[in-house]
Protein backbone atom coordinates (compact mmCIF):
# COMPACT_ATOMS: atom_id res chain seq x y z
CA UNK A 1 0.00 0.00 0.00
CA UNK A 2 1.23 3.50 -0.87
CA UNK A 3 2.35 5.61 2.05
CA UNK A 4 1.82 8.77 0.00
CA UNK A 5 -1.78 8.34 -1.09
CA UNK A 6 -4.59 7.09 1.11
CA UNK A 7 -7.62 7.86 -1.02
CA UNK A 8 -8.44 8.03 -4.73
CA UNK A 9 -11.48 9.54 -6.41
CA UNK A 10 -12.52 8.72 -9.97
CA UNK A 11 -14.66 10.88 -12.26
CA UNK A 12 -15.49 9.66 -15.78
CA UNK A 13 -17.31 11.01 -18.80
CA UNK A 14 -19.37 7.94 -19.64
CA UNK A 15 -20.20 9.41 -23.03
CA UNK A 16 -16.64 8.62 -24.07
CA UNK A 17 -16.10 5.20 -25.59
CA UNK A 18 -14.16 2.84 -23.31
CA UNK A 19 -14.30 5.27 -20.37
CA UNK A 20 -16.41 2.91 -18.25
CA UNK A 21 -14.13 -0.08 -18.82
CA UNK A 22 -11.04 1.94 -17.97
CA UNK A 23 -12.69 3.32 -14.84
CA UNK A 24 -13.53 -0.24 -13.74
CA UNK A 25 -9.88 -1.32 -14.14
CA UNK A 26 -8.56 1.68 -12.24
CA UNK A 27 -11.10 1.23 -9.44
CA UNK A 28 -10.10 -2.42 -9.09
CA UNK A 29 -6.43 -1.47 -8.80
CA UNK A 30 -7.18 1.14 -6.14
CA UNK A 31 -9.11 -1.37 -4.03
CA UNK A 32 -6.41 -4.02 -4.47
CA UNK A 33 -3.92 -1.51 -3.05
CA UNK A 34 -6.11 -1.09 0.02
CA UNK A 35 -6.84 2.58 -0.61
CA UNK A 36 -10.12 4.38 0.03
CA UNK A 37 -12.08 4.69 -3.22
CA UNK A 38 -14.63 7.36 -4.14
CA UNK A 39 -16.63 7.44 -7.38
CA UNK A 40 -18.70 10.22 -8.88
CA UNK A 41 -22.39 9.41 -8.63
CA UNK A 42 -23.00 8.52 -12.29
CA UNK A 43 -19.94 6.28 -12.40
CA UNK A 44 -20.83 4.57 -9.12
CA UNK A 45 -24.27 3.75 -10.53
CA UNK A 46 -22.81 2.40 -13.78
CA UNK A 47 -20.36 0.18 -11.87
CA UNK A 48 -23.02 -1.04 -9.45
CA UNK A 49 -21.20 0.48 -6.47
CA UNK A 50 -23.63 2.95 -4.87
CA UNK A 51 -21.74 2.58 -1.58
CA UNK A 52 -18.81 4.49 -3.11
CA UNK A 53 -20.87 7.32 -4.65
CA UNK A 54 -19.95 10.92 -3.86
CA UNK A 55 -20.79 14.16 -5.63
CA UNK A 56 -17.63 15.86 -6.87
CA UNK A 57 -18.34 18.77 -4.52
CA UNK A 58 -18.00 16.39 -1.56
CA UNK A 59 -14.79 14.75 -2.78
CA UNK A 60 -11.41 15.64 -1.30
CA UNK A 61 -9.23 12.60 -2.08
CA UNK A 62 -5.45 12.59 -2.16
CA UNK A 63 -5.61 11.76 -5.88
CA UNK A 64 -8.46 12.59 -8.26
CA UNK A 65 -8.49 10.66 -11.54
CA UNK A 66 -10.49 12.35 -14.31
CA UNK A 67 -11.31 10.26 -17.39
CA UNK A 68 -12.45 12.29 -20.40
CA UNK A 69 -11.41 15.25 -22.52
CA UNK A 70 -10.56 18.83 -21.64
CA UNK A 71 -14.25 19.64 -21.16
CA UNK A 72 -14.57 16.91 -18.54
CA UNK A 73 -11.53 18.28 -16.73
CA UNK A 74 -12.91 21.83 -16.75
CA UNK A 75 -16.37 20.80 -15.53
CA UNK A 76 -14.91 18.68 -12.76
CA UNK A 77 -12.45 21.32 -11.59
CA UNK A 78 -15.21 23.94 -11.41
CA UNK A 79 -17.09 21.63 -9.01
CA UNK A 80 -14.14 21.01 -6.68
CA UNK A 81 -14.49 22.77 -3.34
CA UNK A 82 -10.76 22.89 -2.61
CA UNK A 83 -7.45 22.54 -4.41
CA UNK A 84 -6.02 19.77 -2.23
CA UNK A 85 -6.35 16.75 -4.55
CA UNK A 86 -3.62 15.85 -6.97
CA UNK A 87 -5.23 15.51 -10.40
CA UNK A 88 -4.42 12.80 -12.93
CA UNK A 89 -6.34 13.53 -16.13
CA UNK A 90 -6.67 10.73 -18.70
CA UNK A 91 -7.27 11.78 -22.30
CA UNK A 92 -10.35 10.16 -23.81
CA UNK A 93 -11.03 13.11 -26.09
CA UNK A 94 -9.02 14.68 -28.89
CA UNK A 95 -5.77 16.57 -28.52
CA UNK A 96 -6.42 17.58 -24.93
CA UNK A 97 -3.97 19.99 -23.31
CA UNK A 98 -5.31 19.54 -19.78
CA UNK A 99 -5.13 15.76 -19.84
CA UNK A 100 -1.69 14.41 -18.96
CA UNK A 101 -2.06 10.65 -19.49
CA UNK A 102 -3.10 8.59 -22.54
CA UNK A 103 -5.55 5.67 -22.05
CA UNK A 104 -2.92 3.00 -22.70
CA UNK A 105 -0.74 4.58 -20.00
CA UNK A 106 -3.50 4.85 -17.38
CA UNK A 107 -2.76 1.75 -15.28
CA UNK A 108 1.01 2.23 -15.32
CA UNK A 109 0.57 5.93 -14.52
CA UNK A 110 -1.62 5.09 -11.54
CA UNK A 111 1.06 2.69 -10.30
CA UNK A 112 3.60 5.49 -10.70
CA UNK A 113 1.39 7.80 -8.65
CA UNK A 114 1.01 5.20 -5.92
CA UNK A 115 4.80 4.80 -5.78
CA UNK A 116 5.34 8.55 -5.53
CA UNK A 117 7.62 8.66 -8.60
CA UNK A 118 5.99 11.63 -10.31
CA UNK A 119 6.32 15.39 -10.49
CA UNK A 120 3.60 17.96 -9.82
CA UNK A 121 2.74 20.82 -12.16
CA UNK A 122 0.78 23.67 -10.64
CA UNK A 123 -1.80 25.19 -12.96
CA UNK A 124 -2.78 28.77 -12.22
CA UNK A 125 -6.44 29.73 -12.00
CA UNK A 126 -8.28 33.05 -12.27
CA UNK A 127 -10.40 34.45 -9.48
CA UNK A 128 -13.02 36.84 -10.84
CA UNK A 129 -15.78 38.96 -9.32
CA UNK A 130 -18.85 40.52 -10.93
CA UNK A 131 -19.82 43.70 -9.10
CA UNK A 132 -18.22 42.23 -5.97
CA UNK A 133 -19.77 38.74 -6.23
CA UNK A 134 -17.26 35.92 -6.63
CA UNK A 135 -17.33 33.50 -9.58
CA UNK A 136 -15.96 29.93 -9.62
CA UNK A 137 -12.21 29.92 -10.17
CA UNK A 138 -11.35 29.44 -13.85
CA UNK A 139 -8.65 27.04 -15.00
CA UNK A 140 -8.73 28.22 -18.63
CA UNK A 141 -10.44 31.55 -19.01
CA UNK A 142 -13.08 34.10 -18.14
CA UNK A 143 -14.81 35.39 -21.27
CA UNK A 144 -16.93 38.54 -21.54
CA UNK A 145 -19.23 38.72 -24.54
CA UNK A 146 -22.84 39.19 -25.72
CA UNK A 147 -25.46 36.46 -25.57
CA UNK A 148 -26.84 37.85 -28.85
CA UNK A 149 -24.53 36.86 -31.73
CA UNK A 150 -22.68 39.55 -33.75
CA UNK A 151 -23.76 42.37 -31.43
CA UNK A 152 -21.06 44.89 -30.52
CA UNK A 153 -19.44 44.63 -27.10
CA UNK A 154 -17.83 47.81 -25.78
CA UNK A 155 -15.74 47.86 -22.62
CA UNK A 156 -13.04 49.77 -20.77
CA UNK A 157 -10.11 47.77 -19.45
CA UNK A 158 -7.93 48.74 -16.49
CA UNK A 159 -4.76 47.26 -15.04
CA UNK A 160 -4.12 48.12 -11.40
CA UNK A 161 -6.32 51.20 -11.64
CA UNK A 162 -4.80 52.52 -14.88
CA UNK A 163 -6.91 52.44 -18.04
CA UNK A 164 -5.07 50.36 -20.62
CA UNK A 165 -7.53 49.89 -23.48
CA UNK A 166 -10.99 50.52 -24.86
CA UNK A 167 -12.52 47.53 -26.61
CA UNK A 168 -15.07 47.51 -29.42
CA UNK A 169 -15.58 44.01 -30.74
CA UNK A 170 -17.18 40.66 -29.99
CA UNK A 171 -15.78 40.40 -26.48
CA UNK A 172 -12.73 39.84 -24.33
CA UNK A 173 -10.92 36.80 -22.93
CA UNK A 174 -8.94 36.82 -19.68
CA UNK A 175 -6.94 33.61 -19.80
CA UNK A 176 -4.41 31.62 -17.80
CA UNK A 177 -1.34 29.97 -19.35
CA UNK A 178 -3.37 26.73 -19.41
CA UNK A 179 -6.08 28.57 -21.32
CA UNK A 180 -3.59 30.03 -23.81
CA UNK A 181 -4.08 26.98 -26.06
CA UNK A 182 -7.88 27.19 -25.93
CA UNK A 183 -10.29 29.99 -26.96
CA UNK A 184 -7.59 32.65 -26.53
CA UNK A 185 -5.39 30.97 -29.14
CA UNK A 186 -8.28 30.85 -31.62
CA UNK A 187 -8.61 34.63 -31.19
CA UNK A 188 -4.94 35.34 -31.88
CA UNK A 189 -3.54 35.13 -28.36
CA UNK A 190 -0.03 33.80 -27.65
CA UNK A 191 0.85 30.30 -26.48
CA UNK A 192 2.27 30.38 -22.94
CA UNK A 193 4.00 27.53 -21.14
CA UNK A 194 1.54 26.20 -18.51
CA UNK A 195 4.24 26.31 -15.85
CA UNK A 196 4.31 30.12 -15.94
CA UNK A 197 2.12 32.51 -13.95
CA UNK A 198 0.60 35.39 -15.88
CA UNK A 199 -2.69 36.79 -17.15
CA UNK A 200 -3.50 36.96 -20.85
CA UNK A 201 -5.88 39.61 -22.16
CA UNK A 202 -7.12 38.66 -25.64
CA UNK A 203 -9.70 40.72 -27.56
CA UNK A 204 -12.27 38.87 -29.68
CA UNK A 205 -12.59 40.31 -33.20
CA UNK A 206 -11.90 43.97 -32.29
CA UNK A 207 -13.08 46.63 -34.76
CA UNK A 208 -9.98 48.75 -34.16
CA UNK A 209 -6.50 47.23 -33.74
CA UNK A 210 -6.11 45.99 -30.18
CA UNK A 211 -3.34 43.51 -29.50
CA UNK A 212 -3.29 40.83 -26.81
CA UNK A 213 -1.57 41.68 -23.52
CA UNK A 214 0.47 39.46 -21.19
CA UNK A 215 0.34 40.78 -17.61
CA UNK A 216 2.18 39.79 -14.42
CA UNK A 217 0.39 37.44 -12.00
CA UNK A 218 -0.06 40.12 -9.33
CA UNK A 219 -1.97 42.41 -11.71
CA UNK A 220 -5.65 43.17 -11.13
CA UNK A 221 -7.68 43.55 -14.30
CA UNK A 222 -10.98 45.42 -14.27
CA UNK A 223 -13.35 45.37 -17.24
CA UNK A 224 -16.34 47.75 -17.29
CA UNK A 225 -19.17 46.98 -19.71
CA UNK A 226 -19.91 50.22 -21.59
CA UNK A 227 -22.33 48.95 -24.22
CA UNK A 228 -23.59 45.46 -25.04
CA UNK A 229 -26.74 43.52 -25.91
CA UNK A 230 -27.38 40.95 -23.16
CA UNK A 231 -23.78 40.92 -21.89
CA UNK A 232 -22.54 37.86 -20.05
CA UNK A 233 -19.41 36.39 -18.52
CA UNK A 234 -18.59 32.73 -19.20
CA UNK A 235 -16.27 30.74 -16.92
CA UNK A 236 -14.26 28.00 -18.65
CA UNK A 237 -16.91 27.67 -21.34
CA UNK A 238 -19.18 25.98 -18.80
CA UNK A 239 -20.97 28.46 -16.55
CA UNK A 240 -22.69 31.64 -17.74
CA UNK A 241 -23.49 34.68 -15.58
CA UNK A 242 -25.48 37.73 -16.65
CA UNK A 243 -23.92 41.18 -16.77
CA UNK A 244 -25.44 44.64 -17.14
CA UNK A 245 -24.21 47.78 -18.83
CA UNK A 246 -22.05 49.34 -16.13
CA UNK A 247 -21.09 46.00 -14.58
CA UNK A 248 -17.46 45.64 -13.55
CA UNK A 249 -15.60 42.35 -13.71
CA UNK A 250 -12.45 42.17 -11.59
CA UNK A 251 -9.96 39.39 -12.22
CA UNK A 252 -6.61 38.35 -10.78
CA UNK A 253 -4.51 35.23 -10.40
CA UNK A 254 -5.97 32.91 -7.78
CA UNK A 255 -3.83 31.93 -4.82
CA UNK A 256 -5.26 28.38 -5.09
CA UNK A 257 -3.66 26.69 -8.11
CA UNK A 258 -4.59 23.16 -9.10
CA UNK A 259 -1.93 20.45 -8.88
CA UNK A 260 -1.67 18.11 -11.86
CA UNK A 261 0.34 14.90 -11.85
CA UNK A 262 3.00 15.01 -14.56
CA UNK A 263 4.42 11.63 -15.55
CA UNK A 264 6.34 13.02 -18.51
CA UNK A 265 6.50 16.21 -20.56
CA UNK A 266 3.75 16.25 -23.22
CA UNK A 267 2.82 19.90 -23.73
CA UNK A 268 5.14 20.65 -26.65
CA UNK A 269 4.57 17.22 -28.17
CA UNK A 270 0.85 17.98 -28.33
CA UNK A 271 1.51 21.43 -29.74
CA UNK A 272 3.49 19.84 -32.56
CA UNK A 273 0.68 17.38 -33.29
CA UNK A 274 -1.91 20.15 -33.29
CA UNK A 275 -0.03 21.82 -36.13
CA UNK A 276 -0.61 18.83 -38.46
Amino acid sequence: MSGLLRSVGIVANLGKRKALGLARELASMVEQEGLDLLLDEELASALGRPDLARPVEAMSPDLLVIIGGDGTVLRTCLRLKDNRPLIMAINMGGRGFLTTVEPDEALSSLRTCLSGAFSVEERMRIKAYVDGCGLPEALNEVCLTCRVPVKLFKARIWKDGQEMAFLEGDGLIIATPSGSTAYSLSCGGPIVDPGLRCLLITPICPIRPLWPFVLPPDAEVVVEVVRAREPAVVVDGQEVYELQVGSKVRARASDRPLKFVKIREQFYERLAKRGH
